[in-house]
């Protein structure tokens, strides 16, 4: 990746609702850690444990990512968290469409967000794929 200038203006009101929201992220996946919900057993307590442990990793290299700026700590941040609401969105889907279908907007509120966070991947993989493209122009012999 290239170590071009972090691809967001430097909005501050932009940088505090990111580092805030990731925050949360890391909340909530060291929450889901310390007291899992009771309704999940077996692989699903499993499951539930491996996506507090990806939205806390994630999301706490998401907000460092955010707070100093560095597109190189975000993204690996924001792959694991997109992981981390996979899973949950997996297990929201399972009881919504078998014993809890008051889960729906739950699943679905985790689709959007994982949407989001997708895109947020695809924009920086993107950015730096442009930007080696043009310092590899730039590097060539004429």
């Amino acid at each position: 990746m290239l170590s071009s200038p972090y691809p967001v203006p430097a909005l501050q009101a932009y940088r505090a609702a990111m580092v805030l929201g990731w925050l949360a992220g890391v909340t909530a996946g060291a929450w889901v850690l310390i007291d899992p919900p009771k309704s999940y057993e077996g692989l699903g307590l499993m499951l539930t444990t491996a996506w507090g442990v990806f939205l806390s990793l994630g999301s706490a290299l998401a907000a460092l990512g955010h707070a100093l700026r560095k597109y190189k700590v975000e993204l690996p941040g924001l792959i694991l968290a997109l992981g981390g609401v996979v899973i949950y969105g997996y297990l929201s889907w399972v009881q919504t469409l078998t014993d809890s279908p008051g889960s729906g907007p739950r699943a679905c509120l985790l689709v959007l967000l994982g949407c989001l966070i997708f895109a947020r991947v695809r924009t920086l993989l993107h950015i730096d794929r442009e930007g080696r493209r043009l310092a590899a122009m730039k590097e060539a012999p004429e």
